[in-house]
Formats: C-alpha cells, structure tokens, sequence
C-alpha cells in the first residue's frame, strides 16, 4: 500500500478515507436542480394552538396578478403548496370551521423553502409563526458542519493510529 509518513498503517488510511467520504456525500444534496418556484409548508392548528386542523384549504393569492395557490391540510393539519412565483401574497384558510384570513403580507422566493405554522383565532383571523426559508437546514449541514465532522474524524483516526502503532520493547539488559 502507502509506503510514507503518516499512511504506514491500514487503520489511518480508513480513517482518512472515511474522512474524505464524509466530506464528499454531502456535496450531492448541492448538486439538486433548483427548484422553479418557492415552496410554502406548515401546520393549521385550531385556537389552543394544539389540535390540528384537517380538510381545510390553505391559499394564497398574489398581490400584483392574482394568482392563485392552494393545498388542503391532511389529518395532521400540515400543508404544502409548491411551485409558488416568486412576490408578496395574501394568505387564507377555508375550513368547517369557517373562513381565516392572515392580517400581514406573505412574500415567498422563487427557489426557497419556507414554513409557516398558523392557528385559526376567533373573528375570522389567522395568527401565524414562520420559520424562515432556513428551516430545516441543520450545522451538520454547513460547510463548517461538514468541516467539524471532518476534523473529528482525522482526529479520532489518529487516536486510533497512535494506540495501535507498535513500539519497540525496551530492555534493562539490552
């Protein structure tokens, strides 16, 4: 195999492999077509903020043309409407337990994910908690996420090498 420096042994070898595999995988979640249009997902919850509302219908309406979008929340109350242009929207909800509608603008990007959490309040009014479009996206997934990982893993294989590298037997007699 190696037959220099540091790669003497098998284990460091792996370990180093296993290092560069690490920092590598991750790379093909970048790699991903972007998406053509933003992407809105979330929960519909009733007053108390804890049941969650099904069969109702989440739209949105575009300010400038009028555009339409909408999805229907499944038994769990989560929505998610995809393919949305990129501007500013007005959001409602049509349920059995009547029409909401969001008091604040809603602006989505093209190519971005994005969740917002809504809870039906009484006259009508929808109250909602976004998470952004970097919701979702954990440490381990940043370039310094990755480097963490990477730098743990050198550092546990060259443990590894160290205990296992042989040493010479020392002798009084010798």
């Amino acid at each position: 195999m190696l037959n220099f420096g540091i790669f003497r042994s098998r284990t460091i070898v792996v370990f180093v492999l296993a290092a560069f595999m690490t920092l590598v995988a991750p790379v093909r979640n970048f790699a991903q077509a972007p998406l053509k249009g933003g992407i809105l997902t979330g929960n519909l919850y009733g007053a108390d903020m804890k049941t969650p509302v099904a069969n109702a219908t989440v739209k949105l309406r575009n300010l400038n043309t009028q555009k339409e979008f909408s999805s229907p929340t499944d038994k769990m109350g989560m929505y998610t409407i995809t393919g949305i242009d990129e501007g500013w929207y007005t959001l409602s909800i049509t349920s059995a337990l009547g029409d909401y509608s969001l008091s604040y603008g809603v602006y989505i990007k093209a190519g971005e994910k994005a969740k917002l959490n809504l809870a039906m309040k009484g006259a009508g009014v929808l109250e909602g908690k976004g998470l952004g479009s970097s919701a979702g996206k954990s440490f381990f997934g940043t370039p310094g996420g990755i480097l963490v990982i990477v730098a743990a893993v050198g550092v546990g294989g060259f443990g590894v090498y160290e205990l296992t590298k042989k040493k010479k037997e020392v002798s009084p007699i010798r």
